[in-house]
């Protein structure tokens, strides 16, 4: 398990099959470097579970749309669970909705 981000005002944790989100993922929080899939997630499919996100805007949006696209390239699919109503609606605003999948009903 690993933990990452909690200076910035978010954290990520990765478990078997699972990564955790929790805090605000804004602008202010990432920097140019930041954009990275970690490292130890493993699988043919990963769920990114967006429970414990509080506020998210189009930076955080991009972000984990750029983590997507490095899961994809390594051979893993994300899943999105429990995202916010806001992400949910930025996603159908930009079209995102085929890219990121997301498991509707969970909020």
């Amino acid at each position: 398990m690993k933990t990452a981000g909690t200076e910035r005002g978010w954290s990520l944790r990765v478990e078997p099959g699972v990564i955790r989100l929790s805090g605000a993922l804004l602008r202010a929080g990432f920097d140019r470097q930041s954009v990275e899939l970690p490292g130890d997630v493993v699988g043919p499919a990963v769920d990114v579970h967006l429970g414990q996100v509080k506020r998210i805007d189009t930076a955080g949006l991009a972000w984990l749309a750029a983590i997507q696209a490095q899961a994809e390239a390594k051979g893993i699919r994300l899943r999105y669970t429990h995202a916010p109503q806001a992400m949910r609606q930025m996603m159908a605003v930009y079209g995102l909705e085929g890219l990121m999948p997301l498991e509707t009903g969970l909020d």
